[in-house]
């Protein structure tokens, strides 16, 4: 064990500062993009409208889709 501080070089202190400096800043940018708000849900799909023949009201009868044999 020593008693006194240990020796470091200058270039090796500034690559510590900039290793810091570089891991702190992606820790901020990490920390603000998971804190920004999601957008909504998109909104259900509207109902589909169909097309009657006779120029009257869909009916929602069980054959009523099926084309006739075409």
């Amino acid at each position: 064990m020593t008693s006194g501080r240990l020796h470091v070089s200058t270039r090796t202190r500034n690559r510590l500062i900039a290793a810091a400096t570089i891991v702190v800043a992606g820790g901020v940018a990490w920390l603000v993009r998971s804190k920004r708000p999601q957008p909504p849900q998109p909104a259900p799909a509207p109902p589909r409208i169909g097309y009657s023949r006779n120029g009257s009201a869909p009916t929602p009868l069980a054959g009523a889709a099926v084309e006739n044999g075409h």
